[in-house]
């Protein structure tokens, strides 16, 4: 395969066929966000760092919808992929079967947004009052609106 995310497609795949090893759990949550952050890239966005219910991949995808309507039908991948995660390192006994769906779902990530992710980077980035980004139809920005969920301290 070819394309933004051919290295990460081959690299999970032959760990979710058992040819090498997974990577290790923080690895694939970079990727995720990698993926993420390239989509954003291609629509002409920039990446909020921002947090959304305490994670950087779930608030990429919000981010992410605002280009493209039908992207928020990966929006369970993301939180799937943020709670295998969570089982991994909090359960033991279920880490290597959580440890192996978390690459699957980033796999079906990588493979989904390839799919659907415009070919080519935007030809230029705009600014935060764009109305159009890579041909998806945004609402202009309000002054003072925020928008970003604060997820409370553990």
């Amino acid at each position: 395969m070819t394309g933004p995310f051919a290295e990460i497609i081959a690299r999970l795949d032959a760990g979710v066929q058992g040819r090498e090893p997974l990577p290790r759990l923080d690895r694939l949550l970079a990727m995720a966000e990698e993926i993420l952050v390239t989509w954003l890239a291609r629509c002409g966005a920039g990446a909020d760092p921002g947090m959304v219910e305490g994670s950087l991949l779930l608030s990429l995808h919000r981010q992410g919808c605002r280009c493209r309507p039908g992207f928020d039908a990966s929006r369970e991948l993301c939180r799937e992929i943020v709670a295998r995660r969570n089982v991994a390192l909090l359960y033991p006994e279920e880490a290597g079967r959580a440890h192996a769906e978390m690459a699957a779902k980033v796999l079906q990530l990588a493979l989904f947004v390839a799919e659907v992710m415009p070919r080519e980077p935007a030809a230029e980035t705009r600014g935060p009052g764009a109305a159009e980004l890579c041909g998806c139809v945004l609402r202009p920005a309000r002054a003072g609106l925020e928008l970003r969920e604060v997820a409370p301290g553990f």
